[in-house]
This record gives C-alpha cells, sequence and structure tokens, in this order.
C-alpha cells in the first residue's frame, strides 16, 4: 500500500507542474507561485482540521516555529518560483530531471553540516546524477548559433539547479523542527505562511492584475495544479512516509521526472529526444542511490 501512495505521490507532483507548463509563460513565477500555494494552503488546513489533528499546534516551540516558516520560504518560496522560472525557458521534459536532484544536494549539505557518513551508492548515484544533469541540460536541438535562444537555455538549467539547492537547504534547516510534531500540521502551518508572504510581494508589486487576464480554462489549470501539487501531494506524501518510513518514500517520490516526462509529450507535445530520456534515467537512477 506505502508503494502504490508513494507512485500517486510522484504522479501527483508531476501533475501539479505539467498542469502549470503554459501558465509559466503567461505569468511571472511570484504572482503564480502564490496563487498555487494558496489553492494548497486551504487544502492542508481543512485537511488538518477534519482528521482531528487541531491539538498538536500546542507541542510547536518558537524556535520550532521559526525554522519551519523559514525553511518554507527558502525552499517551497524562492525554491518554487525558481523551479517556475525554469520551466518556462526550458520546458516540463528537461527542467523537471533536473529539480529532482535535490536529495542528492540535500545529501551532500548533510554530509557538510550533519556529517553524515558516505558510502558507495551515495558516490555512484551523485555520478550518475551528474552525467543525467549533463544531458538533459544540454543544448537542444535546432539552437544551432542563436545566441540568445542558447542563452534562455543555459540560464533555464542554472535555474532549475538553483531551485533544487534551495529545496535542499530548506531541507537540512526543516529536519531539527519536526521531531515529534505530527507532519501535516507542519504542512498546515508553513505552506499558508508561504502564501501570506508571497501575496504581500504580489501586492506590493502589483503583479495580481495578470490573474485578471486569465481565461476560465487557465483559471482551471492553475486551480488543479495547486490542489494536486500543493495540496494532494503533500498528503499523500505525509501518507507515505506514515506507511513506508522517510527511506522508502523518498526512494519511491522520486520516480515523479518519469510521470511528468509522459503528461508533458502525451498533453504538450514537449519535443523529447534520446538524451533527455536517458538523462531522465540516470537522474532517477542516481536520486534512488543517494536517498
Amino acid at each position: 500500500m506505502g508503494l502504490l501512495i508513494g507512485l500517486l505521490c510522484a504522479a501527483s507532483w508531476a501533475a501539479g507542474t505539467v498542469s502549470i507548463r503554459n501558465l509559466a509563460k503567461k505569468i511571472e513565477p511570484i504572482t503564480l507561485t502564490a496563487a498555487r500555494v494558496s489553492v494548497g494552503a486551504v487544502a492542508v488546513l481543512l485537511l488538518t482540521l477534519f482528521t482531528g489533528r487541531m491539538q498538536d499546534y500546542a507541542l510547536i516551540t518558537v524556535d520550532k516555529l521559526l525554522m519551519m516558516i523559514g525553511s518554507m520560504w527558502i525552499g517551497g518560496g524562492l525554491g518554487d518560483v525558481l523551479s517556475v522560472a525554469s520551466i518556462a525557458r526550458l520546458g516540463v521534459s528537461r527542467s523537471y530531471p533536473i529539480l529532482s536532484t535535490y536529495p542528492a544536494i540535500t545529501l551532500i549539505l548533510g554530509v557538510i553540516f550533519l556529517q553524515e557518513s558516505v558510502t558507495l551508492g551515495i558516490i555512484l548515484g551523485l555520478v550518475l546524477v551528474i552525467i543525467g544533469i549533463a544531458l538533459v541540460g544540454g543544448k537542444p536541438q535546432g539552437v544551432g548559433e542563436d545566441v540568445e535562444l542558447s542563452a534562455r537555455h543555459r540560464s533555464g538549467v542554472s535555474l532549475a539547479l538553483l531551485a533544487a539547492t534551495c529545496w535542499a537547504g530548506a531541507m537540512i534547516i526543516l529536519a531539527p523542527s519536526i521531531e515529534g510534531v505530527d507532519s501535516l500540521v507542519v504542512a498546515s502551518i508553513r505552506t499558508p505562511a508561504l502564501a501570506l508572504f508571497l501575496w504581500v510581494i504580489v501586492l506590493a508589486r502589483r503583479t495580481w492584475k495578470q490573474l485578471q487576464g486569465l481565461s476560465w480554462q487557465e483559471w482551471g489549470f492553475l486551480l488543479i495544479g495547486g490542489l494536486i501539487g500543493w495540496g494532494v501531494g503533500s498528503a499523500l506524501f505525509v501518507l507515505t512516509v506514515s506507511l513506508s518510513g522517510p527511506t522508502r518514500a523518498s526512494i519511491v517520490t522520486s520516480t515523479s521526472p518519469i510521470f511528468a516526462l509522459a503528461m508533458s509529450t502525451l498533453f504538450f507535445k514537449e519535443r523529447v529526444n534520446a538524451a533527455v530520456i536517458v538523462g531522465t534515467v540516470l537522474t532517477v537512477v542516481g536520486v534512488i542511490l543517494v536517498s
């Protein structure tokens, strides 16, 4: 059961990302992220309320609260904004495998800051991840000597790697704050906090007006993407960890790029060559080895 739920979690993350693929080219990243996070925040809060977890809020100290919120601003805020910007430049099939390397980066940071041990499997995994990034992030077909497109492609790869690093750093900051606290309760604090933070920025910059130009169909994609990616995905991940443990959960959910690759090819007709496919597979295998 844990394996099945983990695969559903991976698919929901991929669906949430693929669904906003076209919106990422129309709406600036912070505004799009604020809207998506808000949908997920409402879903997680309601889930926490209806599952009787409200009493767990009393277990959270001030220092834990600050780490929970701070890690969310770094990972869910800056990290997600950078990932959306990367998708706008590279497309889902190229950006998502690079974004999925965050567990490998997390492990590197863990070795540096938490003195975690390094095994042969970790070394082999990191090598595969590096090769996978090189293949997926290579020059796209048809670029040739187009300097502007080539620069846009390089910036997309850089943004994806920065997003993955933000997510990894957030994991290191978050780890000490969640001990003894229900995971869903943690999510119900961090997600609304991020939504409020992002909306302050959006209102200050007045970029919320970009949302007024969306069609009903585009609003549908935005709401579905937020609900699936930030709402359902978070809930399924918590359930996967509960049933299978964190190690198995991270391994199973790391298959998300495979779902994203299939969805983006099926629904958006993104061109996928052999290098992208091989790179995706190597990246997933590498993440599994270091998990």
